[in-house]
């Protein structure tokens, strides 16, 4: 075979190739968008409410964020949301329609809408988003999860559930009558640059200290409709004790009446005429007397 037919072969080989080539298109669009973020929001620190299937969510003037104007929502959910605005990603366009109808999701500022789409789950297996007529595969890096659940709210799940929203470096006073035993009354004012209990010449500072920073770490189990109970409980016997907690922040202020049975202690709300339903080992070391704040008290002198 002479050098020139070698030549003639290979160039008859290359238009083969090119002619087969011709009938194949490749959609590059798919890869473009793969590792985009699916919300691709500049700047998160603007978004100050959501829309989640037409259920409100609104940051207030104090940092709390609202649910349809009335319940306060937990900020480990706010974070959820966050971090899934921020961390979900495109793997590739779709011609698949959506599994589920999913969540409706509306990102605004200031009532304008920075973001309009939706996320719809099959299962934990895969996740779409459609924005724009668009439908995308999602997916969190490194995470197998639903992202669907992250933005499906609801008030009973989604609900702070924090008793005391305080902290020691906010809290105004705090009071704990006893109805039986008036004599074991806590009553804690802050005084700068720490706080005073009533009655007390050498305030124990530790205890103290130790005494606030447990507040904000009570949460119910459960809130309930208080209609029933206040008709059957609190109409009928007195409360083992009422608290009442004031916040340098207006909107943390609480009062409730507190009555314990055997399986559960039921903390009454007046003013959202609620009950909280917390457990007896939840709430045992709150019940002290003035006497735990006391650093002359004997019982703490004979244990040193």
């Amino acid at each position: 075979m002479t050098k020139k037919i070698k030549i003639l072969i290979g160039v008859n080989l290359c238009l083969l190739a090119a002619i087969g080539l011709s009938f194949f298109t490749f959609d590059t669009s798919s890869n473009e968008k793969k590792g985009k973020p699916f919300f691709d929001l500049l700047d998160l620190s603007t978004v100050d409410g959501f829309v989640l299937n037409g259920i409100k969510i609104q940051r207030e003037e104090d940092g709390r964020w609202l649910m349809n104007d009335k319940v306060d929502v937990a900020p480990r959910m706010i974070g959820n949301i966050f971090q899934a605005i921020q961390q979900t990603s495109i793997v590739k366009q779709s011609d698949a329609t959506l599994p589920t109808s999913g969540v409706e999701i509306k990102l605004t500022t200031s009532g304008a809408t920075l973001f309009e789409g939706i996320i719809s789950s099959s299962g934990d297996v895969a996740t779409f988003g459609e924005k724009n007529g668009e439908v995308y595969q999602l997916e969190i890096p490194g995470q197998f999860i639903n992202i669907e659940q992250i933005f499906d709210a609801s008030e009973k799940s989604w609900r702070d559930k924090t008793v005391f929203r305080t902290s020691w470096r906010s809290m105004k006073s705090f009071g704990l009558h006893y109805t039986m035993h008036p004599e074991n009354n806590v009553d804690i004012l802050f005084k700068e640059p720490f706080y005073e209990v009533e009655g007390i010449s050498q305030l124990d500072s530790a205890a103290t200290y130790q005494f606030i920073s447990a507040l904000p770490k009570l949460q119910v189990k459960e809130y309930r409709d208080g209609t029933l109970f206040f008709q059957d409980t609190v109409q009928k016997f007195k409360p083992f004790c009422e608290i009442e907690m004031f916040d340098m922040v207006a909107t943390y202020n609480t009062s409730f009446k507190v009555f314990p049975f055997d399986d559960n202690v039921f903390f009454y709300f007046p003013l959202t005429k609620e009950v909280g339903v917390l457990s007896p080992d939840q709430v045992q070391d709150m019940f002290v007397s003035w006497h735990f704040f006391d650093a002359n008290d004997p019982r703490k002198k004979s244990m040193r």
